[in-house]
């Protein structure tokens, strides 16, 4: 059961999914599995310290881990943690029910 902890983490994580550039970067490491912050920002064709910032954000949402070789950081998606965050989500509905969409 995932409680109270994933719960209290679940804005931050949203936060992390609601912008579209943080979306890219989250299916470009989905198809490319790891790579480094460099290459994100050569691919975003944005500088590297806003891709950093964009990165931060997700990481603290739970969605991407980096790894440290040397100087550069890799990158790759926490699919761990992305599964738990979707459990809680679903957890808290299932525990209010589901929602119901009124017709207007």
């Amino acid at each position: 059961m995932y409680g109270f902890h994933d719960r209290r983490l679940l804005p931050a994580h949203f936060k992390a999914l609601a912008n579209p550039t943080r979306l890219r970067i989250v299916e470009r490491l989905s198809e490319s599995g790891e790579e480094s912050v460099n290459d994100l920002a050569l691919f975003m064709r944005m500088s590297q310290p806003r891709v950093s910032w964009h990165l931060a954000l997700l990481r603290r949402g739970g969605v991407v881990t980096q790894r440290r070789e040397g100087r550069q950081v890799n990158c790759s998606l926490d699919r761990e943690s992305l599964r738990r965050f979707q459990l809680a989500f679903w957890e808290m509905l299932d525990q209010h029910k589901r929602i119901e969409v009124r017709k207007v």
